[in-house]
């Protein structure tokens, strides 16, 4: 089991599909459930959360900026809608046709983006006095569903079915923004095939912005580099990971949870193993596997300055029905908080 400092949350009834720390406070994180509720977690009294319920279970949630009282959610209601914890409001952003997988909100353009199994990723503005949105998105139209989103201060990118990877540069789509140009005029700024064989689980960028990080259902992870110059592409490499040999069988886990720490550069996978390993991605070693939790990992999130790490675990998610020989049943759903250490730290050179 994990360690007994790590701050365990209240227990969830239902499985926990995303959690997001604050980006300016290290105290604030966000839960969402498939029990159609997003909490708002202060660790600092992390025994009394404040939640408000949505329409169908929710997939994802994000913050809306650096404000500490108002996020974003989608799921199966086919809709983004805002949560407002100080109005105790939701307000419609923008439907999809079909669940909406992933939330995200980028600073840059002001505009919340969401990922949909509808094959589309819309960019809704928000207007900077009114915090209303905008009622025509852009529609970017997608090949497959969307399985993953990440952003930074420079990229988009969105990992989709048929193992399609699609970058957005987002100076060059704000421009496209600002100059009118519908979704259907809108390129990427790159398409790439992933270097995994099987289905991306999650997708993650690079605290540097030099690239990001994929894992998949059959327990292994890639690393790519942004720069598609064929010696920062010589760079690029995939691995093994969150397997165990079960009666002599080798038995392969998805792998769920993907964090990166924004201080040291390190990143944590959890797996349906209901372990969570932490890596180095330059050294390209593994730095420590931490103790088991009670059921399989469903998402990971570092803090805005490295020092805590939440764990997410589901006793229903995928990856967990193995008999009991590796996972008890009936591990619950929970999040637990642990302090980092000098695990998360990169290995020096001596």
């Amino acid at each position: 089991m994990a360690d007994a400092s790590d701050l365990q949350l209240p227990a969830f009834v239902d499985s926990v599909s995303s959690i997001v720390f604050h980006p300016t406070n290290p105290h604030l994180l966000l839960v969402s459930s498939w029990d159609r509720n997003v909490y708002r977690h202060d660790l600092r009294n992390a025994s009394e959360p404040r939640k408000l319920g949505l329409r169908g279970a929710l997939l994802d949630v994000a913050w809306a900026g650096t404000s500490e009282q108002v996020a974003y959610a989608g799921g199966l209601g086919k809709e983004v809608r805002s949560i407002n914890y100080e109005s105790q409001e939701t307000q419609l952003i923008c439907r999809h046709d079909d669940a909406v997988r992933c939330v995200e909100f980028s600073q840059e353009l002001n505009a919340v983006i969401s990922g949909s199994w509808d094959q589309t990723l819309r960019i809704t503005p928000i207007d900077p006095t009114t915090s209303q949105p905008w009622p025509n998105p852009t529609v970017l139209r997608l090949p497959h569903k969307v399985y993953s989103l990440a952003i930074s201060a420079t990229k988009i990118v969105c990992a989709m079915g048929g193992r399609h990877v699609w970058i957005w540069d987002i100076p060059q789509l704000k421009r496209q923004l600002e100059e009118g140009k519908t979704g259907d005029e809108i390129e990427p700024w790159q398409r790439r095939e992933s270097s995994l064989k099987f289905m991306t689980r999650a997708v993650r960028i690079m605290h540097n912005d030099q690239g990001y990080v994929t894992t998949s259902i059959e327990g292994r992870v890639a690393v790519e580099f942004f720069d598609s110059a064929s010696e920062v592409q010589a760079k690029k490499y995939a691995f093994k990971c969150h397997r165990q040999v079960i009666d002599g069988v080798d038995t392969v886990y998805p792998v769920q949870g993907l964090a990166f720490n924004p201080h040291w550069g390190t990143f944590a996978t959890g797996g349906g193993d209901g372990t969570v390993s932490l890596w180095d991605p330059v050294a390209k070693k593994r730095l420590r596997q931490l103790p088991k939790y009670p059921a399989p990992v469903s998402a990971l999130a570092f803090n805005c300055d490295g020092t805590q790490l939440a764990v997410a675990f589901s006793e229903e998610d995928e990856g967990g029905a193995d008999g009991g020989k590796v996972m008890p049943p009936g591990g619950g759903n929970g999040v637990w908080v642990r302090t980092c250490g000098d695990e998360v730290r990169p290995k020096v050179k001596a």
